[in-house]
């Protein structure tokens, strides 16, 4: 697994080739639905699809078993041959991804992550080896992606509240408030895993970071079990490892507004791979579209760009890049995939213009635009 310390080094070093492709889950597969008023809270449509599908393929050594967790559509497929042990190798998987996204969502009154903002700077808190080494990893990276991606952007969520009837949409001087209160410097870790917010109102989250780690460990929980051939979905968020028989895992890119159409069709070996779309909460304002996808250095949605993919053989690496390529917009975003080793990906603009690191030509023929 790539540590995330090597990514700063990594950006200096050229790109080795390493290429994968991404199925696009449900979070790049958002549409505004027609006849949404101005000023309305829209929620982009769901595929039809809530539960595991049965096999496309008649293949008796491939069992899949899926659920939504905290929200999040999650499915794992394996390929083996002794049936009784893919299913529970698959349970263990589901019960380490419901574990994770659990202990790290800051919607749980009980998680690590909402016992952090509850002190705020008035206490410091003891977190678990596994939550204070994710911290250390979004800070690395909000460092190495100059702030594209940073663990603070929580703190724009009271001003953009997508939950809210009719929605608001704030003040250029309350941006500008927040602002101050956004960035990795405002949190503090300690020997003996203690975490503390050094700023009263900052907000932190792993919610960008907790998809990639719940692959993590869900691959790993298969591996243990004797399994070593499979598909995990968590999301927007995949991970593949080894074949299914003879064959590649067969990974559909989805289009971003259309969950019913295909964009690109990739085969997958041992990666992972992350998306991150133009928002499945979004509202309408003075004609305007605004969504969930803050930019932490402005704290306001970006614009310019309706998904971005990246792909690595670190979960948690593609998990941040994806954040941050998508902040950055095609330029530069895809300038931090070529100087980044062993990962690649694409971005689509509002334009349909699709743009692609150098080495997504080895697996997929991306088109060069789509229709939105």
């Amino acid at each position: 697994m790539t540590q995330p310390h090597l990514l700063i080094r990594a950006l200096t070093i050229a790109t080795s080739g390493v290429v994968v492709a991404a199925w696009i889950g449900h979070a790049a597969a958002q549409q505004r639905p027609e006849g949404v008023a101005d000023g309305t809270v829209a929620h982009a449509p769901a595929p039809a699809q809530t539960a595991a599908p049965p096999s496309a393929d008649a293949d008796p050594n491939q069992v899949e078993d899926g659920r939504p967790i905290d929200g999040v559509e999650v499915h794992v497929r394996v390929w083996h041959a002794d049936g009784a042990v893919a299913r529970k190798a698959i349970a263990e998987a589901l019960g380490e991804i419901e574990r994770v996204l659990g202990k790290l969502s800051a919607e749980r009154r009980t998680s690590e992550v909402t016992t952090i903002n509850r002190a705020a700077d008035r206490e410091e808190v003891i977190v678990s080896n596994e939550t204070y080494r994710l911290l250390e990893q979004a800070i690395e990276y909000c460092r190495a992606t100059g702030g594209a991606y940073d663990p603070t952007v929580a703190s724009f969520d009271y001003l953009w509240n997508f939950r809210r009837r009719p929605p608001v949409r704030p003040l250029d001087d309350e941006v500008a408030a927040r602002l101050k209160l956004a960035g990795c410097k405002h949190i503090a870790l300690k020997p003996g895993r203690i975490v503390r917010i050094m700023q009263r109102g900052v907000r932190l989250t792993l919610s960008d970071l907790a998809h990639g780690h719940a692959l993590d460990r869900a691959s790993r929980a298969l591996r243990l079990a004797g399994v070593e051939n499979f598909r995990i979905r968590v999301g927007s968020d995949v991970y593949v490892a080894g074949r299914t028989g003879t064959r590649h895992w067969y990974v559909a890119v989805r289009h971003p507004d259309d969950p019913r159409r295909d964009m690109v069709q990739l085969y997958l070996s041992s990666h992972a791979a992350a998306t991150r779309h133009h928002g499945e909460r979004y509202f309408i304002k003075g004609g305007k579209r605004y969504h969930d996808v803050i930019d932490p250095r402005s704290g306001r949605p970006r614009h310019g760009v309706v998904s971005a993919t990246v792909i690595a053989t670190d979960s948690v690496q593609a998990d941040a890049l994806s954040s941050a390529v998508f902040v950055l917009g095609p330029k530069d975003g895809i300038a931090l995939l070529e100087k980044t080793q062993g990962v690649e990906g694409f971005v689509v603009d509002e334009k349909g213009n699709v743009r692609g690191s150098s080495g997504m030509s080895d697996f997929a023929r991306l088109p060069e635009h789509i229709d939105l």
